[in-house]
């Protein structure tokens, strides 16, 4: 009797563990931008941590929007899976997005109804009035290569976008190749200059956009474009490129080949300076923020540093300030956001910064950034323009007493040392205690039932 009764109290035990390793299991639901313009894509993200497990429901179906890819994407440190499903709109306007649930893993988790909004590109984005050569538009269907500009600075992007257009008028029904992503990549290859950095801005949607080409009405259908970025001062040749299209005339399919012209770019040379070889080419302009205006001696804040623009963000760095007997300075948090296809982007640099001494001060001799403006011609800095106000007793050492800061000493952790991850250690004590119950309920079992047949 005492045996069976320690058998189920390991049972219960076993039972007990089972639920303390399934309660490592974390799902989190990620929504994407709620503001978007129609060009973007939403997003519904699925995080599961602490498992390996990623049995999960269908998205949900929403309004307005077409379902696109869904991406899943394996972790081993931290353990588990991001499941990211994309939706295109297909209309711009306000929605609202009722509440969902998703089934992760057997368990049921409910988000929240919210509201999304999709703007145009552009207010008149629907009725472009472009500039086409005339020769061309006595077509009713012809290729056409934009570039937005013929003379750049080295290190200032171009956009080069290819578009094919037929005339609403048109009476042939004309309908892109099988090949055409093979096409497109060859004329990527094709179209790239050796001394280019390139940018590639992916369409997911061929969708014809009607168009005004001098009182005639298109409609535009642009498969590809790229923003390219000089490294020095040769002149850049495009060459002509070409696009096999398939049409139909009198139910007869057959192949038919469009062409365009090819062009050419001039580059010119930064003027000297010192950071010549160092600046970034582009039109920038700064955006900061500040957590304060006033705060006391031993403790930190936060400042955003924001460079936004159209320009190559990759060369976009600023020099973090050197740590001085006003001011400490830890290494910032740095984020870029490129809304694809769109000019403008931005770069932001999220700093703490702990006060140590009394006084008002200027931002400006700490943070700044040199760049050449292209729209201008010339050197220009981007400079804080913020004050900040520091009261109280001036700290010798950021370390003392005085400093009850989060972020005291941070600089002087020792970071050689291995963390731990205390969350895997529990998991993997709680599946050896699992198999250690699993034996001894086996043996005690086995050992009760041996114990009953020899006493009868």
């Amino acid at each position: 009797m005492n045996g069976r009764k320690i058998h189920i109290f390991y049972v219960f035990l076993l039972f007990l563990a089972s639920n303390f390793a399934l309660a490592q299991e974390d799902v989190k639901i990620e929504l994407g931008k709620k503001n978007i313009l129609l060009e973007e894509n939403f997003t519904i993200k699925v995080i599961i941590r602490n498992t390996d497990k990623s049995a999960m429901s269908a998205f949900p179906e929403l309004p307005n929007f077409i379902k696109g890819a869904k991406q899943k994407v394996f972790s081993k440190n931290p353990l588990g899976y991001t499941i990211t499903q994309s939706y295109t709109p297909t209309k711009e306007g306000n929605f609202k997005i009722p509440s969902f649930i998703l089934t992760v893993n057997n368990k049921d988790y409910t988000s929240e109804p919210f509201n999304l909004t999709v703007n145009s590109l552009d207010d008149n984005s629907e009725e472009v009035n472009e500039i086409i050569s005339s020769e061309k538009a006595k077509s009713n269907a012809f290729l056409a290569m934009s570039i937005d500009k013929n003379k750049v600075y080295v290190g200032q992007g171009f956009r080069i976008s290819l578009a094919f257009y037929v005339a609403e008028s048109n009476t042939i029904k004309m309908d892109f190749a099988d090949d055409l992503n093979a096409q497109i990549d060859a004329i990527a290859k094709k179209i790239k200059a050796p001394d280019c950095l390139e940018q590639r801005i992916l369409i997911s949607d061929l969708r014809g956009i009607p168009t005004i080409i001098n009182g005639k009405k298109y409609l535009t259908f642009k498969f590809f474009e790229a923003i390219y970025f000089p490294l020095n001062n040769k002149p850049i040749n495009i060459p002509s490129v070409e696009l096999r299209m398939a049409q139909t005339i009198k139910n007869v399919k057959e192949s038919i080949v469009f062409r365009d012209t090819p062009q050419k770019i001039t580059v010119l040379d930064l003027p000297e300076h010192p950071l010549k070889d160092k600046v970034s080419a582009g039109n920038f302009s700064l955006v900061e923020q500040i957590e304060t205006r006033k705060i006391n001696t031993g403790k930190s804040f936060t400042y955003l540093f924001k460079i936004v623009g159209d320009g190559n963000f990759s060369t976009v760095n600023v020099t973090s300030p050197t740590n001085d007997s006003f001011f400490d300075f830890y290494p910032p948090e740095v984020k870029e956001n490129h809304p694809n296809g769109q000019p403008s982007r931005e770069k932001l640099f999220r700093y703490r910064i702990l006060a140590k001494d009394s006084g008002q001060y200027q931002f400006d001799k700490y943070f700044f950034w040199v760049f050449f403006n292209t729209k201008k011609g010339q050197y220009d800095t981007l400079k804080s323009a913020l004050k900040i106000k520091v009261l109280g007793k001036s700290i010798a050492d950021k370390d003392t007493d005085a400093s009850n800061d989060i972020f005291a000493g941070i600089d002087k952790l020792d970071t050689s040392r291995t963390e731990t991850n205390y969350q895997e250690v529990l998991k993997n004590i709680a599946n050896f205690l699992i198999i250690c119950m699993l034996i001894g309920s086996l043996y005690l079992f086995n050992w009760g039932r041996k114990k009953k047949v020899n006493n009868e």
